[in-house]
């Protein structure tokens, strides 16, 4: 016998792990129901609570700092709204592809900022592209020479805050998308769709008024992206 068909024959007198294993087909049904009563739970669970913050319209406790230095203050959280997301199977029945609760945190207060190195103004410009803001830009000029000198910004802090909710259905498990929801960043992370259950659904509520939460203490797999 050669050296490989000797390790081919050892190698299939193991045992085979989870790991190695594809799901079977039951397996794989299961962990679709999972994840699709997952988002179904989340959707309904947010349709119930965007009501409850439409008409309370809390103040946003988040830290919005534009440009790593200036904050957006006094805003006010609103337009709560849910969308859901889904696809028909070849049976015709609806799944959930994504269920999204967005708002804003907003006041009418029109801001300036002025910036005068290139660095610092692609800075700001990242922020406020992360922030969902359009802003008006204007050349600062030098008041004897003319010369450009930085750019000004005037806009409206109103800032675009989202959770998403989407189904990692073979797996039986959900990713969960959180966008500045208490400063500028996206925060990813992963649950097990059966962990999906009111008491996470209440701890994300508690952070959306930033109230004290422990919804990254369940997730896997969290990563955060900033500007």
């Amino acid at each position: 016998m050669g050296f490989l068909d000797e390790l081919k024959e050892q190698a299939q007198a193991l045992p085979t792990s989870a790991d190695d294993a594809s799901p079977d087909a039951e397996t794989l049904a299961r962990n679709r129901r999972l994840a699709n009563g997952a988002c179904r739970l989340a959707h309904d669970y947010w349709k119930e609570l965007a009501d409850h913050l439409n008409r309370l319209r809390p103040p946003s406790q988040a830290r919005y700092l534009i440009g790593g230095r200036e904050p957006l203050e006094g805003l006010a959280c609103s337009h709560f709204r849910v969308l859901p997301q889904h696809r028909l199977l070849p049976g015709g029945e609806a799944v959930f592809e994504s269920v999204l609760l967005a708002w804003s945190a907003a006041c009418d207060r029109v801001q300036r900022v002025e910036k005068e190195h290139p660095q610092d103004i692609e800075r700001l410009r990242a922020s406020l592209m992360q922030a969902g803001i359009q802003a008006a830009e204007a050349p600062l000029r030098h008041a004897l020479t003319g010369r450009p000198q930085g750019t000004a910004f005037q806009f409206k802090a109103t800032v675009a805050a989202s959770v998403r909710v989407t189904p990692l259905s073979d797996a039986g498990r959900v990713r969960l998308t959180f966008v500045n929801v208490d400063q500028l960043e996206r925060v990813e992370g992963e649950y097990p769709a059966a962990g999906l259950r009111a008491r996470l659904l209440v701890e994300i509520g508690r952070w959306i008024v930033g109230r004290p939460h422990r919804v990254l203490e369940y997730a896997a797999n969290v990563r955060r992206f900033q500007h």
